[in-house]
């Protein structure tokens, strides 16, 4: 195999027919609709060697929706740089060299520049006509170029290259990365150990560093016409160094090695001069997580093509307003696709990290005109494409619900019953977290103080908190410092049983983490007194809340005061919609108050409920 790469550089050499020679060089490596990148200062490549093969790519590029020069590749500090990236565009396929012998590289790629060339001169315009050739150049470049070029000899040296340049290298075979990420977790991995080794040369007494990279496409269409396609990609990498118990922090969007190394002399200059703080530091080396952790199905990622995307906004705009005359404008119809993945490491020895995925379609409709125009949304969410509802089934849901708001009237003030629609209702059990977490409660910022052990809700409610709950939105093996997960209870029959605390509020508190650094982990609410249609029979009479609007809620004094709309309850029925009303209280008799949780649970967060039937509040219109 060793012979065989040899061959290919050789290959690559002659087939481009080099022009002339200087010391400008560049790994590229084409996997998935994406060039990567690294700069390497040695070698004998000239950049116009690329032109005719790529210039094959720019020229087919017209239906693909490419404004610019696909590839320019220009001096900078001696290296070079590919100025744009074939993301989401080509979406080669995956490409293998593994079992291939040198005749057969050889045969492969002379075949690829063959398809390359002949597209250019027939002028087709797919990207159908090169992808095979350029897939050849994936072989050529990631084996010939190695020893040829960048006299890089075995494959230690050839695989540290290969992590920076997205090749995922096993024994001597290379094969592509099916991952939609620039940056592997190996090579993550060894920028977090080269910062923490930096750190401790410096004189830190410990360290922790987190990298990121997030990569996501949204797509939004207004009455049939696209408004907008948004790429995103974005990467950091964080350092916090501690000097005893002074404590510095830098971040960077830079992975060079000088931008590395500047973050972490950052993030020392700044510990050095803050003030001791007897509760910083790590966290406790005896709660952090144990690798194998579990597998939580967290990955599912999306290939969404815009074609897609646009597909699938158009479908659920237009099946909602299919449903009726009356909705006569819309405020769009997006779709939107995330991976993200990370990898964090402590000077305690913990070194972790993986991906996840998100993915969520929504659509906002109006409906009537002058004084009665009313608008509502609907949109569905999850870690799996392939758990989404379908546009349609979105559509029609925005549509159902707007329209049910027209004719909507006030109500006078009055003391009644509240139901708390399932997606509004989380947002109750999100005031008790903040409540109840360490920030708020070392602050003296909680209108919950001591409730460790006390009762706060009703004897029926319940709460857990399961960060292991496969495909869950808020799953995770271990919190944002490395602490191990686990289920538990938080409130048990309305008496509260944990708090939410990272290893700096715990010590404030004198107690120990409870793995929150980074929030809450599928908070669930357990369901008594059954499901929407038994709480609205219990109402009796009452409201049903289905927006809220404004922030009134006092975390302090727990007081609650929000506008809201909905419908108005008689007899268990829903009479009319409700607009323009107040619902107000406090949020320590509320919890108390708490008559019913519903089995209509949906999964839109951190926290999993149903609907939340409140004994009596306020409401107030007319």
């Amino acid at each position: 195999m060793v012979q065989g790469a040899k061959m290919t550089g050789r290959l690559v050499k002659d087939t481009l027919a080099l022009g002339r020679q200087h010391l400008l060089t560049q790994v590229l490596t084409i996997h998935r609709g994406m060039v990567a990148r690294e700069q390497i200062h040695q070698g004998d490549i000239l950049h116009q060697a690329f032109a005719p093969s790529f210039g094959a790519v720019h020229g087919c590029g017209g239906g693909m929706g490419m404004t610019a020069q696909a590839v320019q590749i220009r001096p900078d500090g001696g290296g070079v740089h590919v100025a744009h990236e074939f993301a989401d565009v080509l979406q080669l396929a995956p490409q293998s060299a593994m079992g291939m012998d040198g005749p057969g590289l050889q045969n492969g790629l002379e075949q690829g520049i063959g398809q390359v060339e002949s597209a250019q001169l027939g002028g087709l315009q797919s990207h159908q006509c090169f992808s095979q050739g350029l897939q050849g150049f994936h072989v050529a470049f990631a084996l010939g170029f190695a020893e040829q070029f960048f006299g890089v000899h075995g494959f230690p040296e050839f695989h540290q290259c290969c992590y920076d340049t997205g090749i995922i290298c096993k024994g001597i075979s290379i094969v592509s990365d099916h991952s939609p990420f620039h940056y592997s977790q190996e090579h993550f991995q060894s920028l977090v150990q080269t910062a923490l080794r930096q750190a401790c040369q410096a004189g830190a007494s410990a360290a922790e560093v987190e990298v990121s990279e997030g990569v996501g496409l949204g797509v939004t269409v207004r009455l049939g016409e696209v408004e907008t396609i948004e790429y995103t990609r974005d990467k950091d990498l964080g350092v916090t160094v501690y000097f005893g118990q002074q404590r510095g922090q830098a971040s960077t969007s830079d992975f060079s090695e000088t931008a590395l190394r500047s973050t972490v002399d950052k993030a020392l200059a700044i510990a050095r001069h803050t003030a001791l703080d007897p509760f910083a530091g790590l966290a406790d080396p005896a709660l952090l997580a144990q690798a194998p952790w579990p597998d939580l199905d967290l990955f599912r990622p999306w290939n969404l093509s815009v074609e897609q995307g646009i597909d699938w906004a158009r479908r659920c705009e237009s099946a909602a307003l299919a449903q009726d005359r009356r909705l006569n404008n819309s405020e769009g119809a997006t779709v939107h696709t995330q991976n993200v993945h990370f990898f964090y490491g402590n000077t305690l020895g913990f070194m972790g990290g993986y991906a996840g995925s998100s993915h969520d379609l929504s659509c906002a409709v109006i409906a009537g005109k002058d004084q009665d125009m009313q608008r509502d949304y609907w949109y569905s969410t999850s870690r799996h494409p392939d758990q989404l509802e379908s546009p349609e089934q979105v559509g029609r849901q925005a549509a159902e619900r707007t329209l049910r708001r027209l004719d909507a009237r006030r109500l006078s003030t009055r003391q009644v019953p509240v139901l708390f629609e399932a997606s509004l209702a989380a947002g109750l059990i999100g005031h008790f977290v903040g409540a109840v977490s360490g920030g708020s409660l070392y602050r003296g910022t909680s209108f919950l103080p001591d409730s460790l052990g006390k009762m706060v809700f009703d004897e029926r409610f319940s709460l857990r908190e399961d960060p292991h709950l496969p495909g869950g939105l808020a799953s995770a093996p271990f919190d944002d410092e490395g602490v191990a997960t686990h289920p538990r209870l938080v409130v048990n029959q309305g008496v509260v049983e944990g708090y939410f605390l990272g290893s700096y509020s715990a010590r404030k508190l004198g107690m120990r983490s409870t793995a929150n650094a980074g929030g809450s982990h599928n908070l669930i609410a357990t369901p008594f007194g059954g499901g929407f249609d038994d709480l609205l029979r219990q109402m009796d009479r009452g409201v049903l809340v289905t927006e809220l609007l404004g922030h009134g809620v006092n975390g302090v004094t727990g007081d609650y005061s929000r506008g809201a709309a909905g419908f108005w309850v008689e007899q268990g029925q829903i009479q009319y919609p409700v607009h323009e009303i107040t619902i107000a209280g406090n949020l320590k008799e509320m919890f108390r108050a708490i008559q019913g949780v519903g089995t209509d649970v949906r999964v839109r967060g951190s926290k999993i409920c149903g609907s939340i039937l409140v004994g009596e509040m306020t409401v107030a219109g007319e």
